[in-house]
């Protein structure tokens, strides 16, 4: 039987620079000033620091830069659509119906959620006037990112870093999709 390990991501302060549009030098500089609101978030190594995921996300909450904002939004649009797909994926879930008399709220909890393996509940709207509500954010948040041209960047960028993979120069994406 194989076995799967994962080692999670880590980013030095330079690939925090890239992808929050800053340098590396403001990196270092929020990591001592805001050390408290930081802590466990790094590592150091051999004078080398590695963010972890987390302070990814924390570091950008601090910036203001295009590129923070463009990131937040990015994650708040794949936690959304992550946590829709979990809840309908997951099928193992006690049922506990609650009415207010006109609409039937459905509290689903799974104990052993397939992400985490911790406890987790979601909630089901079974009708009523927000039935639709996590699609319509959803929907919402991808339109504000394709008029925000988000689109384009993500193509370009899965792109490029595939041909990066494969060791092939980068090329215009918005070209050969036109």
């Amino acid at each position: 039987m194989l076995e799967t390990i994962t080692v999670p991501k880590t980013y030095s302060n330079k690939e925090i620079a890239e992808i929050l549009g800053c340098s590396p030098e403001y990196v270092r500089k929020l990591k001592s000033t805001r050390k408290d609101e930081l802590v466990n978030l790094w590592t150091e190594s051999d004078g080398e620091t590695s963010w972890t995921e987390e302070g990814l996300n924390v570091l950008a909450s601090m910036m203001s830069t295009n590129q923070a904002k463009e990131f937040r939004a990015g994650q708040l649009a794949r936690r959304t659509q992550e946590a829709i797909a979990v809840s309908r994926s997951e099928t193992n879930n006690e049922a506990i119906a609650v009415s207010d008399g006109s609409n039937i709220y459905q509290n689903e909890i799974n104990n052993s959620s397939t992400r985490t393996g911790t406890e987790t509940a979601s909630y089901t709207i079974n009708q009523g006037r927000y039935s639709q509500l996590p699609e319509r954010i959803g929907g919402a948040i991808a339109g504000q990112m394709i008029n925000d041209g988000a689109l384009v960047r993500v193509d370009n960028a899965v792109v490029n870093g595939l041909l990066r993979g494969l060791n092939i120069g980068d090329i215009d994406v918005e070209a050969l999709l036109s």
